[in-house]
């Protein structure tokens, strides 16, 4: 598949597929849940004319796990396999979390998520750029992209995503790369709205780059279900972080008492939404918003059962209306998240 079909393939979605939580956590997601949900998601896709998306790591767990789950689950159902289009991160020292962008290493990456996952990837990313290997005046690892081209020309991958990056990284990689570039992945939720404030969607929208918005649900603060730090599971990462400590979730939380009380609790019966569905709503209406018209704003919730699917999915109840959109910003200009994305206590 070309880089131009790859494009106009994520370019049809509303949502995509997070698959990290399935298995980056203390007991990884039974496959045979897992697989009902996956399948349901692609159900989904197909139902509406379009492939559907799954995001997936080579770090998601130990033993290339989150990878395993995919080749298993394209084992039992072989046919689906042409109906998804499939974006890996790799780039890291999988033992570290640390990133390595050597031209070897990334091949090395590359070639180990293509043997576990079992075949042909659509589109690779390193995860973060290995800015050690940039000389001095450069803004990323020129080799990093050197090896992934090496790989696109082999048939290995299909094209390029950039994870993680900023404006004028973005600028500098299209410049030299953009024949290969599908689209750019960020974090973007209600709770991490730096991109609307710092050049970067506004810079995709000028380069016609599709944003892939990850933990689009603020990693759970926007589905309502947590009121503590005690609500996460022990062995999960979001424990020790200051955004989740019970006197930042004080303030916090205040967002989604808002959410909760002026958008959903004042929607009728007939039109009801919920939180989850308000978050992904949100990220969508940016797509109406004349100042990023290039851009293409696609959430990737996750969803560990075909409840939470179906939920995350309905794109007739993720819309938001532009008054509700403009009391929710108005809000924001006015709000403070407490904690950095990965801000340690």
């Amino acid at each position: 598949m070309s880089v131009t079909e790859l494009r106009n393939d994520i370019h049809k979605l509303d949502t995509g597929y997070g698959l990290m939580s399935l298995t980056w956590r203390a007991e990884p997601i039974p496959q045979s849940q897992a697989f009902e949900a996956m399948h349901r998601a692609v159900e989904l896709a197909r139902e509406r004319g379009h492939k559907a998306f799954f995001n997936v790591g080579e770090f998601y767990g130990p033993d290339f796990v989150n990878l395993i789950f995919v080749r298993d689950f394209f084992a039992k159902y072989p046919d689906l396999r042409k109906h998804v289009v499939i974006s890996c991160k790799g780039g890291m020292e999988v033992s570290t979390l640390t990133p390595n962008g050597s031209h070897d290493a990334v091949i090395k990456s590359v070639k180990n998520s293509v043997s576990a996952i079992g075949g042909y990837i659509d589109i690779f990313e390193v995860a973060r750029l290995d800015t050690s290997l940039c000389a001095k005046g450069e803004v990323y690892p020129y080799e990093s992209f050197e090896a992934l081209a090496e790989m696109i020309s082999e048939g290995v991958i299909g094209g390029i995503s950039l994870s993680e990056v900023t404006e004028d990284q973005i600028r500098a990689i299209y410049k030299d790369w953009g024949k290969f570039l599908t689209c750019v992945e960020l974090e973007v939720s209600l709770f991490s709205t730096d991109i609307f404030h710092n050049g970067i969607a506004k810079t995709c929208a000028e380069l016609g780059l599709t944003v892939i918005c990850y933990s689009p649900l603020g990693r759970g603060l926007l589905t309502g279900q947590l009121k503590s730090n005690a609500d996460i599971p022990e062995g999960d990462f979001r424990k020790a972080l200051k955004r989740f400590s019970d006197e930042s979730l004080k303030k916090n939380l205040d967002l989604v008492r808002f959410l909760q009380e002026e958008i959903v609790g004042k929607r009728s019966k007939d039109s009801s939404i919920t939180l989850p569905q308000l978050a992904l709503g949100w990220i969508k209406h940016w797509n109406y918003v004349p100042e990023y018209k290039g851009a293409k704003f696609i959430p990737i919730p996750s969803g560990s059962s075909i409840s939470k699917v179906n939920e995350n999915f309905d794109e007739k109840k993720t819309q938001l209306t532009d008054k509700e959109f403009k009391a929710i910003n108005d809000f924001l200009a006015t709000f403070h998240t407490v904690g950095d994305r990965y801000e340690f206590n």
